[in-house]
C-alpha cells in the first residue's frame, strides 16, 4: 500500500506509512478460533492507536450484540491485555485500556513502538475530556474501512487511517496544527478527517479555515483535502453557512501584521473544492452516542 509521490504530492508522505501500513481491515471467518485471534489482534491494535477502545464501537464493526462484545472484551481482560475503566464520559459508562503486557503486544503486531505509560488508575491513560469526541472518531475511521454496497460487496471509503494521537507524535512542534485524523483514499490521496459533534463560533471555523490553508496549499502539503464529518443535521447546515460566509469574505479582510488579504481569491476557491462536509454518518453517530 504505497503512496505514488505522483498521485499525492504529501511532504513528507513516508512519515505517514508505517501507520496506513498497519491493516485495520476486521475480517470474518467461520472458523471461531480464527475469528477469535482477528478480533483480539484488532481489538489490540484499536486500543493502541485510539488510547482505549469501547464496546460500542466493538459491537459495530464485529456486529457482535452487546453482551457477546462484552464478554469478548472481559476475557482479554482476563487474559492480561485490557484494563477495563468506568467513565461518565463514555455513552455506555465504561471504555477499555490496554495493560503493559497489551501494549508490548500491539508492538509487536504494528513493529511501531509507541509511548505507553502504566498508571495506578487505567482512566488515567486517556484524556477524558475526549472520550465522547475519540470514540466518535474511532466509529467513522472504522466504519470507513469497513463500508459495502449494498448487496455486500466491500467498497471502502478509506484504505488506512492515522490517528490524532499518532499524529501528536509525528509532529509534536505548535508550528503545526492538529487533525483529528488523517485517512488514505484509493486513488492515494491523503485526507484529514475532522468530527465536528459541536457548535462552534465564527471565529473558530475562521482559525480552522487558516489553519487548513497552511497544511493544504503551505510549502510544507500535509494533506490533499478535507472531510468535515457532521453529527447532527443543525451542526451540518451551521457548519455549512459560515465555511460559505467566510470563503466569501476572508479575501476582502486583512491580516494586521502582514498587510496581506487573509486569503487569495484563488486560496478562497481552492478551499471550497477541497474542504467537504460529509453526512453520511450522522444517524449512526445519533443513534450510537446520543
Amino acid at each position: 500500500m504505497t503512496i505514488d509521490k505522483d498521485a499525492s504530492g504529501i511532504t513528507n508522505s513516508n512519515v505517514y506509512q508505517p501507520y496506513f501500513d498497519i491493516d485495520m481491515h476486521y475480517k470474518t471467518f467461520k472458523n471461531r478460533r480464527q475469528q477469535g485471534q482477528v478480533k483480539l489482534e484488532w481489538t489490540i491494535k484499536h486500543a493502541m492507536r485510539f488510547g482505549f477502545v469501547s464496546a460500542i464501537v466493538c459491537a459495530e464493526v464485529w456486529q457482535t450484540s452487546r453482551a457477546k462484545t462484552l464478554e469478548f472484551l472481559n476475557k482479554l481482560v482476563g487474559m492480561g491485555l485490557l484494563q477495563a475503566a468506568k467513565t461518565i464520559r463514555a455513552a455506555d459508562g465504561r471504555i477499555y485500556v490496554l495493560t503493559y503486557a497489551g501494549a508490548q503486544y500491539a508492538r509487536e503486531l504494528t513493529q511501531i513502538d509507541f509511548p505507553f505509560r502504566s498508571t495506578s488508575e487505567p482512566i488515567q491513560q486517556v484524556n477524558q475530556n475526549s472520550i465522547m469526541h475519540d470514540s466518535i472518531l474511532s466509529l467513522v475511521l472504522a466504519l470507513g474501512i469497513q463500508n459495502s454496497n449494498t448487496d455486500g460487496t466491500p467498497n471502502p471509503l478509506w484504505k488506512a487511517y492515522l490517528t490524532e494521537l499518532e499524529f501528536k507524535r509525528l509532529f509534536p512542534s505548535n508550528d503545526v496544527k492538529n487533525v483529528d485524523a488523517l485517512v488514505l483514499l484509493k486513488n492515494n490521496e491523503v485526507t484529514a478527517v475532522e468530527i465536528e459533534h459541536s457548535f462552534k463560533r465564527k471565529q473558530q471555523h475562521e482559525q480552522s479555515i487558516l489553519k487548513f490553508k497552511s497544511a493544504l496549499l503551505g510549502e510544507q502539503k500535509l494533506y490533499d483535502k478535507v472531510f468535515l464529518i457532521v453529527a447532527s443535521t443543525k451542526i451540518q447546515q451551521d457548519t455549512q453557512r459560515f465555511y460559505k460566509q467566510l470563503l466569501d469574505e476572508m479575501p476582502t479582510r486583512y491580516d494586521k501584521k502582514t498587510k496581506q488579504p487573509l486569503l487569495t481569491e484563488s486560496e478562497a476557491e481552492l478551499l471550497k473544492e477541497q474542504i467537504i462536509i460529509r453526512t453520511k454518518f450522522i444517524n449512526l453517530i445519533n443513534d450510537k452516542f446520543y
